[in-house]
């Protein structure tokens, strides 16, 4: 009877609680607040379902996952459904609470339930012994037939042996897991029904155990006699069920089959849910089986206990023996060509249904397995590899080589590949790799979702094989994802395609790459999103840095490498870009820039594009590159842009330009002289004098003759007149001779330092003139000692000093006047044009320093630029002094020569090597 709704919804709210309360006392114990607060709840909303005087109580029921109350199901959460196993678990068909129950009784009931990990069986034990002579509750376990107390926690097979066999019980419990035993169980329940022929009363044959008398006269004596005659021939046919064996029926059917494997279940729930009726049960559904069915069912029986007579089986036999069925009925039916490769896959699917079933009836081996933290294969793997295992070798190749092979899971696929590889049968594995990757394209969408799933598991397996079949394989999938229009396939293909490519990448298979990358580019045109989202994962851009150094080195690309690298321009011009600027020799820097050549028209179009238009410090990165594949671009996009360009990084750009070797430099850093800040405008002179390009004159002449670009001071002319005697232009001994020999009435018409470098210049363009014209110049031969040194044409480093680096007797200390913190410097080496020091706190190179250098009895003043550090020392760069400073700081550089060697080192001469996107000190 429904009960009413009062009753059943405070009954709902008890049940909600009680499992609040179960919860809370494992968390907490039984003492805690909570816990005890919880009580009272769970107690009054008891009391409210079955108040004081009434007659009826409450009967809360389980049955498997689901808890009844007073008969009706109950729906209920997780927790519910976890509380109704528990109490299935432990045997308890139900708890009813009476009219009488006192809170006390509900404590002790409640407190038996263990707060650690116990076992179901024990739950029964301590309710029992903790409701002792109470009177309000009561618990109800699943026996409702009088039985022995022995046998109260076997199945109802196992009763049912029993009640045959008489008093030996003890034995019975270990029947289900026994095939020849439970062979004589059925053929004891077949023939109860009648079902065998007449024979004598043998006992049980060949079990050791005693014989027992058999109930139901002598026809179930011939059925057992019958059992052990069947055990005795099935044996002999362990491959299959053989046709016209046995019983003499023929072969089962299909759906005897199916019913074979209901029947086994059924037998299964009655041996796992117990009842007064199970033995009839038991005997009712092996009498609906047909007679061919149960012939079968008793032959396969046979086999399974001969396959292992003496094996003790880790699951149920029942499972063992619904697994042999499926298997043997799907293999021969196969090898006969009834069905195809799909169906035999469709019919195991639908075996394994019921097959499931039976598993989690008796799911002690799965339980097991899982408690000690095992992950078990799926029911579906099990079976699908028991039928791969049966299957002939001739059947296994002709099934990878047809259009079903995608039937076949991956597992097995990859194990039948493997052991031909290892055989050396490479050419057979490749034929099947190609055979399951072109399924990939099958009219099916089963089939494409299949082949999907088991690309990505075999990528590996492909790469082993052949590297080629990776290439084959991306090709199938990166056509589906252009026309693929299921999103669950989309996704699947996408993965695997994904999966190949990160594989190829990984194994450094460049004609992979390329057609994973042009497969990607035909994506993007109809779908860009699926493509844009796709080339982030396949793990081969992330590792063109590694591409490019391997290419870089190796001097002699990868078949394919360049390919990859051109699908990809973006960032591999971006890694060559900065490769290019760390080099430090000239060789080096033009093998980065054929390759950067070799990548095509479209990875110049992108460095032209960031140039053009793109963010500065790529912009600044980029430009060496340039100047060397484009130099006509840079001379048009970059002046126009240089003026929006912080100071550092027009340095960085005239830099880079000038190492980059570009036989058009010149012109470019003439293109940029009155775009680029005042103290940039000495480095673009002094880098127009070292291409030696005579271009220049015409620029050079006029700056000399004070014709300076907007900002220019006087440290420019000085500039220009080194950079023409780098040159060495024989038309430019009349403006040099002009500076040096004019006379005012007081004295010299030019300052002296222009004099000096327009006579160290004529020394190189007419050395007699220039030493016969010293005596009267009024310049000391000291002054002429630190001339500007001359530039190697076929110099092995893309950069080297302009001036010779003098060690200091005794370190010159300066310091800064224009920053809010001063800073000081100890210098120890020096030149006309910068110098190395050690500093007093860290300055960011590119800062612009006023530096007073204390000499004597007066400070000498210059403005400096901060470079990169070398080792503790920080270098900097003069970039702008008044001429008569200059002459000073050249007198005390002179005189420290001497401390300097004859033969400089490397590390102090101009030949020192330097990076291009780094400033030396000079």
């Amino acid at each position: 009877m429904k009960p009413d709704t009062t009753k059943s919804t405070a009954a709902r709210a008890f049940v909600r609680s009680l499992n609040i309360l179960l919860k809370f006392a494992r968390l907490y114990g039984f003492e805690h607040a909570r816990t005890n607060e919880q009580m009272d709840i769970a107690w009054r909303e008891l009391r409210t379902a079955i108040p004081m005087g009434t007659e009826s109580g409450l009967i809360l029921g389980a049955t498997g996952a689901q808890l009844l109350l007073d008969g009706v199901p109950l729906e209920g959460a997780p927790a519910e459904k976890q509380f109704a196993l528990l109490l299935s678990a432990a045997g308890l068909a139900s708890v009813q609470f009476f009219p009488s129950v006192t809170q006390e009784e509900v404590g002790r009931f409640v407190r038996a339930f263990p707060t650690g990990k116990a076992k179901p069986s024990e739950l029964a034990m301590q309710l029992k012994a903790a409701l002792a002579g109470a009177h309000g509750i009561r618990t109800n376990e699943v026996c409702f037939v009088a039985t022995d107390s022995r046998l109260k926690d076997a199945s109802m097979a196992a009763q049912l042996a029993a009640a045959t066999l008489g008093d030996d019980q003890d034995q019975f419990k270990k029947w289900l897991n026994d095939p020849q035993k439970l062979l004589e169980l059925i053929a004891a329940a077949q023939g109860s029904h009648g079902g065998a022929t007449s024979g004598p009363v043998t006992g049980v044959a060949g079990t050791g155990d005693a014989p027992g008398a058999v109930p139901g006269g002598a026809g179930a004596a011939s059925g057992m006699s019958g059992g052990a005659s069947v055990l005795a021939t099935g044996a002999a046919q362990v491959g299959g069920f053989g046709s016209g064996k046995g019983a003499g029926r023929g072969e089962p059917s299909e759906e005897e089959i199916f019913s074979i494997l209901g029947a086994l279940t059924s037998f299964g729930q009655i041996g796992a849910s117990g009842g007064a009726a199970a033995a009839g049960a038991f005997h009712e559904q092996m009498s609906h089986l047909p007679g061919r069915a149960q012939d079968t069912l008793k032959q396969a029986l046979a086999g399974l206990a001969a396959q292992a007579p003496t094996d003790k089986p880790d699951e149920s036999v029942l499972v063992q023996l619904a697994e042999h069925l499926a298997i043997r009925f799907a293999l021969e039916r196969f090898e006969r060509g009834e069905v195809k490769v799909n169906a035999v896959r469709q019919m195991l699917d639908r075996m394994n249904q019921e097959i499931d079933n039976l598993r989690k009836i008796l799911g002690e081996h799965e339980d097991k397995m899982s408690d000690a933290g095992i992950l078990a294969e799926s029911h579906r793997e099990i079976l699908d590899r028991q039928f791969w295992a049966a299957v002939p070798e001739s059947g296994k190749q002709a099934v990878l080589l047809s259009g079903e092979a995608w039937c076949i899971p991956p597992r097995n696929v990859q194990s039948y590949v493997g052991e031909l590889i290892e055989k050396g049968n490479i050419a057979e594995a490749i034929s099947i790799l190609q055979n399951y990757a072109a399924c990939s394209e099958s009219d099916e969408a089963d089939a494409r979702k299949k082949t999907a799933m088991g690309l990505s598991e075999m990528a590996e397996l492909y790469a082993k094989a052949d590297p080629k079949l990776l290439s084959e394989a991306l090709r199938h999938l990166g056509l589906r994802l252009s026309v693929e229009q299921d999103t669950e396939l989309q996704g699947l293909v996408s993965a695997a395609f994904v999966r190949l490519s990160q594989e190829a990448a990984t194994n450094r298979f460049y004609p992979a790459m390329e057609q994973a990358l042009d497969l990607i580019s035909g994506v993007e045109t109809q779908r860009p999103g699926i493509a844009r989202s796709l080339r982030g994962k396949m793990g081969i851009e992330e590792r063109v840095p590694e591409f490019v150094e391997e290419a870089l080195r190796a001097r002699q690309a990868a078949a394919g490498l360049t390919s990859v690298l051109k699908l990809l321009p973006q960032t591999a011009m971006e890694q060559l870009s900065a490769r290019f600027n760390r080099c430090s020799l000239r060789d080096d820097a033009e093998h980065v820039a054929n390759l950067a050549a070799d990548l095509g028209e479209e990875g110049v179009q992108y460095l032209r594009s960031i140039v053009r238009g793109g963010p500065i410090a790529e912009a600044v990165d980029m430009a060496g590159l340039l100047s060397k594949l484009d130099p006509q671009a840079l001379q048009v996009f970059l002046p126009g842009r240089m003026k929006d360009f912080p100071r550092t990084s027009q340095d960085r750009i005239v830099r880079q330009i000038s190492a980059s070797g570009a036989p058009a430099r010149c012109r470019i850093l003439l293109e940029l002289l009155d775009h680029v800040d005042p103290l940039v405008m000495p480095l673009v002179i002094d880098e127009i004098g070292v291409t030696s390009d005579r271009e220049a004159l015409g620029r050079l002449l006029t700056i000399v003759d004070g014709d300076l670009p907007a900002g220019g001071g006087p440290f420019l002319r000085v500039k220009a007149i080194e950079a023409l005697g780098r040159i060495n232009a024989p038309e430019t001994v009349t403006t040099l001779k002009r500076i040096v020999e004019t006379k005012k009435v007081f004295g010299w018409m030019h300052p002296q330092e222009l004099r000096i470098a327009a006579l160290q210049a004529l020394e190189k363009l007419e050395p007699d003139w220039a030493r016969q014209f010293l005596p009267k110049s009024g310049i000391e031969r000291e002054d002429m000692a630190l001339a500007p040194l001359q530039v190697a044409p076929n110099c092995k480093f893309v950069r080297q000093r302009r001036h010779t680096r003098v060690r200091l007797q005794k370190p010159v200390r300066a310091v800064s006047t224009n920053l809010k913190e001063a800073c000081s410097l100890e210098i120890k080496t020096a030149s006309l044009t910068g110098g190395v020091a050690t500093i007093s706190r860290h300055l960011q190179p590119g800062t612009q320093v006023q530096l007073k250098f204390q000499l004597g009895m007066r400070n000498l003043q210059a403005t400096a630029m901060m470079r990169d550090y070398r080792a503790q020392d920080m270098a900097f760069e003069i970039v702008d002094m008044t001429l008569d400073e200059r002459s000073r700081y050249r007198r005390m550089l002179a005189g420290n020569l001497s401390n300097t060697p004859a033969n400089p080192s490397p590390v102090e001469n101009d030949a020192t090597p330097v990076p291009a996107g780094v400033a030396d000190s000079r």
